[in-house]
């Protein structure tokens, strides 16, 4: 199954940001002595940012799935392409001593 996710500049930017500022939070979290209070401030505005981060994103239409376009349908190909390509003997010497850039034949 083939699938194209297209996903703007700006959605991996807030993504990064939400993973720096969710390590900060956590670091916050295990490592002052925060109230129970506090506590659930931080976890808060994180999944605050979170939904607000994904209603824009939707809003936006910032990140698609698409399935791709199906191939264009065959057609004959025209006689002129289909012949082989055809160059003069001379395209393959160097201007002057005659030289050949194919190496010889014996």
């Amino acid at each position: 199954m083939d699938v194209h996710i297209r996903v703007r500049r700006w959605v991996l930017w807030w993504l990064y940001a939400s993973v720096v500022f969710g390590a900060t939070a956590i670091a916050n979290i295990l490592g002052r002595d925060l109230t129970r209070r506090q506590e659930r401030i931080l976890l808060f505005l994180g999944v605050i940012y979170w939904v607000l981060g994904g209603l824009v994103s939707f809003a936006c239409d910032s990140i698609r799935i698409e399935k791709p376009a199906p191939p264009p349908a065959e057609t004959e190909m025209p006689k002129a392409s289909s012949q082989k390509e055809w160059r003069a003997a001379s395209t393959f010497l160097f201007p002057g001593g005659r030289k050949s850039i194919l190496p010889p034949k014996y």
